[in-house]
């Protein structure tokens, strides 16, 4: 089903930008509390300067936006501030970097599963907010705090052997399909809406309106992307797709759920790596499992590079 992109460090520091734009304003009046959690009172005394919205006669001020994004965002975006000062200060005093060639390696597996590069950038800007240069900064970072947080673990060769052998589905080609769905009750139901399709009506604003699903209806149908033999998806509606061409619509397919009208968006084939691909990322997984938990590590890096949070209301 559709894959759920992590939050990155990058992207929280991004509020920076709003909060330097925001406090750059010139602001006048009485500034407001700090909102409660429970929720943000409308502000009565701001003038009109410091105003920054307004709903049915009542206004939000510059301030009581500082302070929401604060309290909401501040201690987390922080932290992540003082990890990237602590890992290049760590990184720098051991003499580890990240070369172009690794952060290329990074970013051909990161685009892997979909259809091109412009899609994977697409969807990073979407889910995340992250254009190209971010992006490639975000993923240097975790490489690098990758390679320091498993600096000193030792894998054998025999390990590494071992790992490709437990886990060789993950090194085969695989094919997936970013497919879009309506699931109806009926068959006479889906033909209708096959009928309407051909007659140029809009595929998502159907699944909308029509579909029972409660997982992509909202979506418009959009199911994302999906492995080929997912256990979760219908075999009916995988075998469709296989038989499909990009763009094409079919059905009605019976499922579990009824009968499906299905759209192939998109198909992409994760090819087969190296053999020195292959076991540098057993390597690295191995390696991971081994380490102490991440969480742990960023941890140990701000101890030791002293790191204090001055405000109370920052603190984690």
């Amino acid at each position: 089903m559709r894959e759920t992109i992590r939050q990155k460090p990058l992207v929280l520091l991004a509020l920076l930008a709003i909060l330097a734009m925001i406090t750059g304003c010139k602001s006048s009046g009485t500034s407001a509390p700090s909102p409660s959690p429970g929720g943000t009172a409308p502000q009565t005394n701001a003038t009109e300067d410091d105003i920054v919205a307004t709903i049915e006669g009542s206004s939000f001020s510059r301030q009581q936006l500082i302070d929401r994004l604060l309290s909401t965002y501040g201690a987390h975006t922080l932290r992540s501030m003082m990890l990237l000062e602590a890992v290049k200060e760590e990184a720098n005093s051991l003499g580890v970097e990240v070369t172009d060639a690794e952060l290329e390696q990074e970013l051909r597996q990161m685009k892997q599963g979909y259809e091109s590069e412009e899609a994977f950038y697409r969807e990073m800007e979407e889910q995340l907010g992250m254009n190209r240069e971010e992006v490639l900064e975000d993923a240097r970072y975790r490489l690098l705090l990758e390679k320091l947080s498993i600096r000193d673990v030792k894998v054998t060769p025999s390990e590494i052997d071992r790992y490709i052998d437990e886990h060789r589905e993950d090194f085969v080609p695989r094919r997936q399909y970013r497919l879009s769905q309506i699931i109806v009750q009926t068959k006479g139901q889906a033909e209708d809406l096959l009928a309407s399709l051909t007659k140029g009506a809009d595929f998502a604003e159907l699944a909308r309106t029509y579909s029972v699903d409660e997982f992509t209806a909202d979506e418009g149908g959009d199911a994302g992307w999906i492995e080929a033999g997912d256990p979760f998806t219908d075999p009916g509606i995988m075998q469709a797709a296989t038989d499909m061409q990009v763009g094409d619509v079919t059905g009605p397919v019976k499922t579990d759920q009824g009968y499906a009208i299905v759209k192939l968006e998109g198909r992409s084939e994760i090819k087969t790596r190296s053999e020195s691909e292959i076991r540098s990322a057993a390597e690295r997984q191995i390696a991971l499992g081994k380490a102490v938990p991440m969480k742990d590590f960023e941890q140990s890096l701000l101890d030791k590079y002293h790191a204090e949070v001055k405000d109370r209301i920052l603190r984690p």
